[in-house]
């Protein structure tokens, strides 16, 4: 079995014929589509990896196996290797996440936008139980100082972090959320939390039928609403002295 080294194949002209030279450009173009046919070849195989054994589990070396090229070919196509793989592939899954959170951005009240947001999301992970896993996997398993080096872009993009942010601060300013300046990084990761904690939930289908959509939406709006009261003050356990 021939083992790629990331190459371009070998070409002729057949015989009788004379080469016409290439319209200017028409080599660069053909390398380029070759390179994006490549990595979108890595990707697909990528994610099976990810589907079938976890993102924990994925390596340069095991792709390279599978798509029979050597492990240092692989790096022609994604320098960063298995992080920059990792990343592509969460990318891939918030793009199809885009798709459930674009309409929200018309909604005035910044409370009922996140309460939209979470049961959007939700959604997404019902109807689309591979994509949301994936996601999830392939954030997770990047190494944190990985994280610390990467633009913030690619792990929470305009759909989801700006989304929620946005809705965060209008609630702020205009009164209908209590959240200091220094909390509002951890409310914002907080409430992703309690989301996945529902999506968790809603992994168990089988056993308790799932989660309605209104009783879905009933508990993120709960959470929400608890954030306009004073819930970062310091509290005294009763009968205490």
């Amino acid at each position: 079995m021939a083992v790629r080294t990331g190459g371009e194949r070998d070409g002729g002209t057949p015989e009788g014929r004379t080469a016409r030279p290439a319209p200017a450009g028409a080599g660069a173009r053909r390398r380029e589509r070759h390179r994006q046919e490549t990595r979108r070849e890595i990707l697909a195989t990528a994610r099976q990896i990810v589907i079938e054994q976890g993102a924990d589990r994925l390596t340069v070396r095991e792709i390279a196996r599978r798509t029979e090229f050597t492990p240092s070919a692989l790096y022609r196509y994604f320098e960063g290797g298995r992080q920059e793989i990792l990343l592509a592939l969460a990318r891939g899954s918030i793009d199809r996440l885009d798709g459930y959170l674009a309409r929200l951005r018309k909604v005035p009240s910044p409370a009922e936008r996140i309460v939209g947001m979470g049961a959007a999301y939700l959604r997404f992970a019902r109807e689309h139980p591979q994509e949301e896993q994936l996601l999830f996997d392939s954030v997770t398993a990047i190494e944190p100082l990985e994280l610390e080096e990467t633009d913030e872009a690619l792990l929470a993009p305009e759909s989801v972090f700006r989304l929620l942010e946005s809705a965060f601060r209008e609630g702020i300013a205009d009164g209908t959320f209590r959240i200091a300046e220094k909390d509002v990084m951890v409310v914002i990761v907080s409430t992703w939390v309690f989301v996945h904690g529902l999506v968790a939930v809603e992994r168990l289908r089988p056993l308790h039928g799932g989660v309605s959509a209104d009783r879905v939406r009933g508990l993120i709006r709960a959470y929400v609403q608890g954030l306009g009261g004073d819930w970062a003050a310091p509290r005294t356990p009763a009968g205490a002295s």
